[in-house]
Formats: C-alpha cells, sequence, structure tokens
C-alpha cells in the first residue's frame, strides 16, 4: 500500500506538468489559418524517437520581408505561402508538424499523427517543428520558445514524444539538397540548451 502511494506521488506531478503545458498552447488549427486540404496522410507511429527544430526562413527571405514579422496575419500567411511552396514541390502537405509564431502561437500542420516531410533521414521517427523567421544571429521571442518547450513538453505527456527523446536540429541531420543551417545557429544553440529532456 505504502509503495503503491509512493509511486503515485511520484507519477502525478510528470502528469500534472504534461497537462499544464498542454493547456497553456494556443493552437490554431488547419482550418484556422486556412490550410489546403492534403492530397494524402501517412500515420506517424509513436511515440517518435526525435524532435526536430526548423526555421522557415532564408538570410534573402528576411531581408526582403525587412527582418521579420510585424503581425498575427503575416504570419498566417506565411504558413499558407509555405504549404503553397511544399504542395508545388508535389509534396502531399506542409512538411512539418508543427509551426510557432512570434506571439507564441502553434499552427498545427501535420499534427501529432501524420509523418511530415521536413527531415528525409527521419521523417518517420521524428516529430519537425518549425520556428517562424530567421534565426543565425537572433533568438525567436520568448512566447515562441516558451510555446516550442510547452510543446514538446505536452507531447512527451500525451505519449507522442518518447520520454527521453533526442533533439535534434535540422542541420545536424541534413536536408535533401545537403548541408543546411537551418534552424540557424542561435536558435539551434538555444534548443540544444533548453528543449531538452521536457
Amino acid at each position: 500500500m505504502t509503495m503503491r502511494l509512493y509511486l503515485v506521488l511520484l507519477l502525478v506531478p510528470a502528469c500534472v506538468l504534461g497537462q499544464s503545458a498542454c493547456n497553456q498552447l494556443s493552437m490554431i488549427s488547419r482550418a484556422g489559418w486556412g490550410a489546403v486540404p492534403p492530397r494524402a496522410r501517412t500515420p506517424l507511429s509513436h511515440p517518435t524517437q526525435k524532435v526536430v527544430i526548423h526555421h522557415s526562413d532564408s538570410y534573402w527571405t528576411h531581408v526582403f520581408n525587412w527582418g521579420g514579422y510585424t503581425s498575427q496575419g503575416e504570419y498566417r500567411d506565411r504558413v499558407k505561402e509555405i504549404q503553397e511552396e511544399h504542395m508545388d514541390k508535389n509534396w502531399d502537405d506542409i512538411g512539418y508538424n508543427f509551426l510557432i509564431d512570434g506571439y507564441g502561437n502553434v499552427y498545427e500542420g501535420r499534427g501529432w499523427d501524420n509523418k511530415g516531410s521536413h527531415t528525409p533521414c527521419c521523417n518517420s521517427i521524428a516529430i519537425g517543428i518549425n520556428f517562424l523567421g530567421y534565426f543565425e544571429d537572433d533568438l525567436p521571442t520568448s512566447a515562441a520558445r516558451e510555446a516550442g518547450k510547452n510543446l514538446i513538453a505536452c507531447g512527451v505527456a500525451m505519449g507522442k514524444i518518447r520520454s527521453g527523446y533526442d533533439m535534434n536540429c535540422h542541420s545536424d541531420l541534413g536536408a535533401s539538397s545537403g548541408n543546411t543551417d537551418c534552424p540557424g545557429a542561435a536558435l539551434c544553440g538555444y534548443a540544444r540548451r533548453h528543449f531538452t529532456g521536457l
């Protein structure tokens, strides 16, 4: 009896933490950002072994965007643009499982249950999270960083991401075109320090 009570007390904080992380997410559904229906879906097996961090913009996209986004509408338009770019490559849908804007909103891409198309080696064993913007020198906003932590913690609590998952930057694993700097040095360094062990 004492042992059972001890185990319950050990498990409750983890459950509460996961529940709290899920409750703190500001989720935007596919309908909410105006997603086009996918051409097809491939189920993703759980729990995934990896979390892979990406950013959305190249240096030149960042420059031509005057250094960033100034409204939620601009972020939403960028998510739609990414889906269009990916489907123009004959992909089934937007490649990422989730995308996060500077306000801390989390956009549903392929979601928890569908295999992404973001990291060639690992799509069948990873959740791909894209931070909207360019993060070579600067970090995402504090709201975006907190949303990233909560999203991963929520995934672990729901059994979608393995406890003890591997946290990778896209640059660790390579792109279909070869080497990549994604998600930028600043974000990659932050993710390695703060997105592990949630």
